[in-house]
Order: C-alpha cells, then sequence, then structure tokens
C-alpha cells in the first residue's frame, strides 16, 4: 500500500475585469474616526472584493465611440437607411426590427456593425465579435445572434450585469450592502449544492441497488421516465423544498442529464477506489485474449491508480479465457470428457424452466398441496456454473420434489402444443434409473461438501480450521472411493427405492442404441467415453463406473485447488494470531520466508510473540492481522513486518472478484445493453462496495465533479 504526499493546489483567481474606481473611503468617513474591529475589517476586505468582482471592465480603445457607457441604455440608433455591404454580389444591411428580437443587442453607426451590451463591458471570454470586434455578417445575423444569447460566456456576462446593476441599486456601494451582497451569492451556492446532492443521493441510490436509472423514454409524454426521474418526482411529492429550488434553476441547469450522471458515477467512484484496499478495483473490455493482450490491459488499469509494478508481491488467476474460451475452453473438454454430468444438470435447470412459468408454476403449486398437504410448499432452485451450493439445492429440491414433478409432467405430456412436447422430453429423461442414481449420488455428495463449504464462508472460523475442513472433505471422499462396496450399495439401494415408489422400470434413456465397437487398436485399452458420446447405462457395473468416475473428479478438483503447499500464507497467517491452535508456531513461517528471502530470526519472533501475549492478557484482541501488523514496529521487528505486509497483501481467495462480476451480470441486463463500459464499471463499483460508498463524503464528490466547468456555481 503506497502513500502519496498530494501537492496544495490553490485555487486560481477567476479572471475578472479591473475596478474603473477606487473603492476605498474617504477620509472623512465614519468608520476612520472610530477603531474598527476585527471582524469588521474583515468584512470590508471581504465587501472590497465583491465591488472588484461587480465592477465594470475598462472600454477597450479599438470600440468605436457611438456605444453607449455601462448605466445608458444600448445603443439602437433607428436609421431610415443602413449601410449596405456587397458580399458574393448580393446587398445587405441591418435592420431595426432586430432590437425587438435581442434586447441586448446594441448598433455602432461609425463601424457598421452589432455588438452585445452585456459581453462588451463584461468579457467573459477573449475573440467574441459580439464583445470587441462587431458582427457584420447579416445573412447569417438571426443564427449567430440566437447562437450567442444561449451560450455560456453571454450567461457568465449577463450575470455579471446584473450584479453590477444590483451594485448600484439602493446604497449598494456601503460596506454593509455588500455584506448582504456575500450573503446572497453563499445562499445562491448553498442552494445549487442541496440540489445537486439530492440528485447525487437519487444516482448512489440506484447504483448500490443496482436498478436501472434512465428510462426507455424520458420525454414529458412518457408514463415511466426511469427510476432517476421517477424518484426525483416522488422526493418532491413530500418535500416542497427540493421542487422550489428546481424551478428557481435555469432550464439548462437542472442537472437532471444522463450526462451528469455519469459524470457524478465517475467522480464517487474516482472517490471510492482511494478508499480500497484489498478489493476488485474493476474491469475492462479486451479483444486480445493472449498473455501480452491480458498483461497490457492490467497495467491500463493500476497505471492510473499510481500502482508501482515493481511493488507486486503475487499475482491470482482463475483461468481467464483458458477457462471460458467456447473452442477449447476447460468447460468445453469437460462436456466432451464428462458428458453424462453435464447432461444431468442441463436436464434439472430443464425442470427449473419448466416449472417457472405462471400457468405451471400454478399446477406445481397446487399439486404439492395435494400430494402433500401437511407440508409447506417448495421451489425448485437453478444450478449455476458458479455457485456449487445452488448446485446442493437444484438436487435436494428435485429429490424431494420428484413426485410432484412427475405428476406435473405428466398431466402436460396428455395435453397439446409446445408443453406437451417439453413435458415428453422432460418425462423420458428423468424416468431411467440413471438420472436417480446420479441424484442420490450428487445428494449425497454435496450433503457431505455442504459443511465444509458454509464453514469456509464463515467469518468466525480461523484458517487453521479452514484447512481441516477442506483435508476432511478430501478425505471423506476417498473414503467413499476405496470403501465404495458399501456407500455405492447405500446409495443403489436408495436408487431402487425410488424407482419402485415412482414406478420407473427403464435403465437409461439410450440403452436402446448400439453399442459401438471399439477400434482394433483400443483392444487392450479402458475406454471411459468414445467420440464425446455418453456411455449407456445397462446394468450395476456401468453405475459403478460413473461412481467412481464422479469420486475420481471430486478429489482431482479438490487436490489442485487446496495443494499442501499452498496451505504455506494460511498458516504463516495464523502463526500471529492469539486466538488460532497454531499461534506461535515458528515452523509455519517458514514457506512465505523462503519464497520470499526474509529471514525472520528466532529472537525477533521469540520477543514479538512474548509481546503479542502481553497485550492480550491487558485485554487488547487482535481479530485479524491488521491490528497485529498496528502494534508491529518496523523499526523494532522490521522482518516480521515487513512479513506481515505480504500476509495481508496477498488474498487467499479470489471470491471478491468473482462477485464483481456477478454484480455485473445484475447491472447489465438485456434491456440494458448500449451501457457503455465506462458508466457500468463506476456503477458496479459503487454497488458491489455498498459499505465503503456510504462513508464517502458528498462535499468531496461535488469538489470533484465541479473541477469542470459548470452552468450553476457551486463553490465560492
Amino acid at each position: 500500500m503506497c502513500y502519496f504526499k498530494k501537492a496544495r493546489v490553490e485555487e486560481e483567481d477567476s479572471p475578472l475585469p479591473p475596478s474603473t474606481k477606487s473603492t476605498q473611503p474617504s477620509s472623512s468617513d465614519s468608520l476612520t474616526h472610530k477603531k474598527p474591529s476585527q471582524a469588521l475589517v474583515a468584512a470590508a476586505a471581504c465587501s472590497v472584493a465583491a465591488v472588484l468582482v461587480l465592477s465594470p471592465g475598462q472600454p477597450d480603445a479599438g470600440l468605436p465611440a457611438d456605444l453607449t457607457a455601462i448605466d445608458e441604455p444600448p445603443s439602437q440608433p433607428n436609421l431610415k437607411v443602413f449601410p449596405c455591404t456587397v458580399k458574393n454580389g448580393k446587398s445587405r444591411n441591418f435592420s431595426s426590427k432586430w432590437y425587438g428580437h435581442f434586447s441586448w443587442l446594441e448598433y455602432s453607426v461609425i463601424k457598421d456593425a452589432i455588438f452585445c451590451k452585456m459581453c462588451r463591458h463584461f468579457p467573459s471570454v477573449a475573440g467574441s465579435p459580439f464583445a470587441t470586434e462587431g458582427f457584420v455578417d447579416w445573412k447569417h445575423l438571426r443564427q449567430a445572434c440566437e447562437k450567442h444569447q444561449v451560450s455560456k460566456p453571454h450567461f457568465v456576462s449577463l450575470d455579471k450585469f446584473q450584479g453590477y446593476r444590483d451594485n448600484q441599486t439602493g446604497g449598494r456601494g456601503n460596506v454593509l450592502n455588500q455584506m448582504n451582497r456575500d450573503a446572497m451569492d453563499f445562499s445562491f451556492i448553498e442552494r445549487n449544492r442541496d440540489h445537486l446532492k439530492v440528485v447525487l443521493d437519487i444516482v448512489l441510490f440506484c447504483a448500490k441497488q443496482g436498478i436501472p436509472l434512465r428510462g426507455h423514454r424520458e420525454n414529458e409524454d412518457a408514463l415511466n421516465k426511469g427510476n432517476f426521474i421517477e424518484l426525483f418526482k416522488f422526493m418532491c411529492k413530500y418535500d416542497p423544498q427540493i421542487q422550489n429550488r428546481l424551478e428557481q434553476l435555469p432550464r439548462n441547469g437542472t442537472l437532471l442529464s444522463p450526462d451528469t450522471q455519469n459524470e457524478l458515477l465517475e467522480s464517487a467512484a474516482s472517490l471510492l477506489l482511494r478508499k480500497i484496499k484489498e478489493r476488485a478495483v474493476g474491469f475492462m473490455d479486451t479483444c486480445d485474449m493472449s498473455a501480452s493482450g491480458i498483461s497490457e490491459k492490467i497495467l491500463q488499469v493500476i497505471e492510473p491508480l499510481q500502482l508501482d509494478p515493481s511493488l507486486c508481491v503475487g499475482f491470482s488467476f482463475d483461468g481467464g479465457s483458458v477457462m471460458s474460451g467456447n473452442k477449447g475452453g476447460v468447460h468445453v473438454i469437460l462436456k466432451k470428457t464428462f458428458p453424462q454430468v453435464i447432461t444431468f444438470f442441463d436436464t434439472l435447470n430443464n425442470i427449473h424452466s419448466f416449472m417457472t412459468g405462471s400457468s405451471r408454476h400454478a399446477k406445481f403449486v397446487a399439486a404439492q398441496k395435494e400430494l402433500h398437504p401437511g407440508r409447506p410448499c417448495l421451489e425448485l432452485e437453478r444450478s449455476t456454473d458458479t455457485r456449487w451450493s445452488s448446485k446442493s439445492g437444484a438436487v435436494s429440491k428435485v429429490l424431494t420434489l420428484l413426485d410432484v414433478i412427475l405428476e406435473v409432467l405428466a398431466e402436460y405430456a396428455e395435453s397439446s402444443g409446445q408443453s406437451k412436447v417439453e413435458a415428453q422430453s422432460l418425462l423420458q429423461q428423468i424416468q431411467t434409473k440413471k438420472l436417480l442414481f446420479l441424484l442420490v449420488t450428487f445428494g449425497k455428495l454435496f450433503q457431505t461438501s455442504d459443511f465444509a463449504t458454509r464453514g469456509l464462508q464463515s467469518p468466525t472460523l480461523s484458517v487453521s480450521e479452514c484447512i481441516d475442513l477442506i483435508e476432511g472433505l478430501k478425505e471423506s471422499f476417498a473414503r467413499f472411493r476405496d470403501n465404495s462396496g458399501c456407500d455405492f450399495e447405500q446409495v443403489m439401494k436408495l436408487t431402487e427405492e425410488s424407482m419402485q415408489k415412482n414406478e420407473i422400470t427403464s435403465w437409461d434413456i439410450t440403452a436402446g442404441t448400439r453399442v459401438r465397437k471399439l477400434p482394433a487398436r483400443l483392444a487392450g485399452s479402458v475406454v471411459t467415453t468414445s467420440l464425446g458420446k455418453a456411455t449407456s447405462v445397462r446394468n450395476d457395473d456401468d453405475l459403478r463406473h460413473i461412481w467412481n468416475d464422479i469420486l475420481d473428479r471430486q478429489l482431482a478438483e479438490l487436490d489442485n485447488c487446496f495443494q499442501e503447499d499452498q496451505y504455506g500464507i494460511m498458516r504463516a497467517a495464523a502463526t500471529f494470531l492469539p486466538q488460532s491452535k497454531t499461534f506461535a508456531e515458528k515452523d509455519s513461517l517458514r514457506a512465505p520466508c523462503d519464497h520470499f528471502h526474509i529471514l525472520v530470526e528466532d529472537a525477533e519472533l521469540t520477543v514479538f510473540i512474548e509481546q503479542l501475549r502481553r497485550k492480550v492478557a491487558n485485554g487488547l484482541e487482535f481479530p485479524s492481522l491488521m491490528e497485529v501488523l498496528d502494534i508491529c514496529a518496523p523499526d523494532i521487528f522490521p522482518n516480521i513486518n515487513k512479513l506481515l505486509q505480504v500476509i495481508i497483501t496477498l488474498p487467499m481467495t479470489s471470491c471478491s472478484c468473482e462477485r464483481l462480476f456477478s454484480t455485473a451480470g445484475r447491472t447489465k441486463t438485456d434491456l440494458r445493453a448500449a451501457m457503455s463500459t465506462t458508466r457500468l464499471n463506476n456503477l458496479c463499483l459503487l454497488s458491489f462496495e455498498k459499505e465503503l460508498c456510504n462513508s464517502l463524503d458528498y462535499d468531496e464528490i461535488i469538489s470533484v465533479f465541479n473541477t469542470k466547468p459548470r452552468r450553476l456555481r457551486l463553490v465560492l
């Protein structure tokens, strides 16, 4: 974790026109005959600054002399004939009718050009013809004047002009009136900030809840303008001040546009990234899935975060394209080498999809009430690839509701239309001994693994206890494999009981197919599958083969994910936690010390462990390694401090990153497919990091948001 000292950025003075007269009080002013208090002097200084802001600029020497001064009406002479200008063979001239269309317009007879009175006295940008040179293109006069009238420089000049007029009205030149004007400016800015905070509240609410902000149509005639606008209208209904502030704002400064939403999301997400530690920071699109392409994308992510690649101490990958490739990905290979299990879970999902239809679901619930009147109605679960707990729930629910499922499918199989075809197909797949055997088998395996799954997700379990759970699960599956006679016979007994109860007699849906003859070159080999086809089940030996194959693959996956040498970091972390069973065991530190070349001497470890014990005896608690690192002074225990930083930095799982992808799946739905990657990334981060998002300071977000030019003033 790197800390950077931020340079103090002084706010640049906005370009102001110089004052045309002195604002200092004369010697005869009553204030000079009294000793002013410190507060009054400060107020006077502030009021002088306000006068400087509202004073007009010096007239440009190049401007024609027939234009009026700041306190006079615009120069709008009504000539009988205005001078003609010949351009491209056509004669055009100015007309006095334009005075009625644009009140700010003034005409110079000397220069035969038009000017903007406000922009001429209070220029906000350089080079505008309406402020300095004069506009003479009579052919495009209407378009140019309409464009200038709605431009930001014109609004800024108009605001300054109005401020100047207020300044000259009702004794505005004295100190008290200037202080009142400053208070009005402050109230004006507070109104804008309060309005923006309401907008920000709604934007962050939608982001954290993972719901879309925009509607399909947001015009005045739309009945549903989307969550953002509808929530804003809902808040206005119960808080009239919100509606009043909105009505006071200019139409082009309401801050309700989609562009404002994107900028607020970007501002909040940028501050959120500063708070993130050991968390996912986002995702990016990539077309090049090669090693070099992915590496380049990773560098693009860490560069704006100012993370030094040389300080990286470890990597964690979940396979990337190797897992998700459509042609050579792992999931494709598994479907070819182990199709019976994939087909089994596909069948469970097809059953779930069939029973979730509106009319079908009603009959599904009615059948439960009829067959099991004393039991609460249950719902089927869908099996997903990312969560094995969902597979466990899908299997257990189908086992419990098998008779209900068969009853509903049998009723639809005698109907007509598409429902009849789907029901007959599902019945053909379900009413087999093979599928019942897989249901019972996976029910037994998931029932065993669920204890380890819940244990690994428990926040109260220590690292050593997690390791014991993993190794215990391996031993359980190995015992099922070695003692296959007893456990396999138990599964077979439950399968046959289910077959008798539901009157199922078929072995397999593929039982009638011809046995495929193996090539002569494979005569002495054991072939599990051939050409990607599922093996037909014809007897108990075929089922025993499936039983052994499932257990072998389960054990292989567990060994691959949880290897003995991968426990090194986990055991090292437990060494420094006083509540752990392996607390103070030096042998547990060997793996990370050897890998990162950190030498922890016996004396250093002994003294530090003794210090931990004394602090625990005095009532201090160390729920995590962060608290342990806080008491590990780097000048006293340099090697242990370095080792703790490495252990804390390295993640033990990739669960948080995987949950971010789940958030992205919920956010970018089919109806929001046109969303840009930047907006998607910001929405997902704010939704994923809800706890950190709730701690964001709205004033900080507004400061980041205000770094770009805004139509509304948000700061003094």
